[in-house]
């Protein structure tokens, strides 16, 4: 059975592929002391989340796959990923992983069943041609989402080597 369906939700809802696409809960700012010196990053709430005061998702149930979509990001990286043959490992999803099998991304998460060509081919169709997804992009098409905020850093490690202003 196939069937999309949107709903919306005055805060964001973070989705298993929210993350890899993008989307922070945290973020870091860079503070000077009042002699000049540099402080330690700070972690703050993000302005990722609250950048809308209306979020629309996107429920799509797909011969016994269950999924959800936040942002168009996200449904673009759930695509650009399962239409690859063959499927890509673990270590090609997440760089940098040395040791084991990576069991942090979306993909791990996945069914068994919804990891075959065939039924990628057809998701991925589905997704594509569905005018329910048409009306999920453009509910945000008019106001895109934001990645980047001045003064909020994504990461520790950039809030950490980025000169301070």
């Amino acid at each position: 059975m196939k069937s999309a369906e949107l709903f919306y939700s005055r805060e964001f809802l973070e989705t298993p592929i929210s993350g890899w696409a993008g989307a922070r809960l945290f973020g870091w700012v860079r503070e000077k002391t009042l002699g000049g010196q540099i402080k330690r990053p700070r972690r703050v709430m993000h302005p990722f989340a609250s950048q809308r005061k209306l979020w629309c998702l996107l429920a799509v149930h797909f011969d016994g796959v269950d999924l959800i979509f936040a942002t168009p990001l996200e449904l673009d990286q759930f695509l650009a990923v399962m239409s690859q043959n063959p499927l890509p490992s673990g270590w090609a999803l997440i760089p940098g992983q040395s040791v084991g099998r990576p069991n942090n991304h979306w993909l791990s998460r996945l069914p068994k069943g919804a990891k075959s060509w065939k039924f990628r081919q057809s998701i991925c169709r589905f997704l594509r041609q569905a005018g329910v997804v048409r009306e999920f992009r453009d509910f945000y098409a008019g106001e895109p989402v934001k990645l980047q905020f001045d003064g909020v850093f994504n990461n520790y490690c950039d809030a950490w080597s980025r000169p301070v202003a």
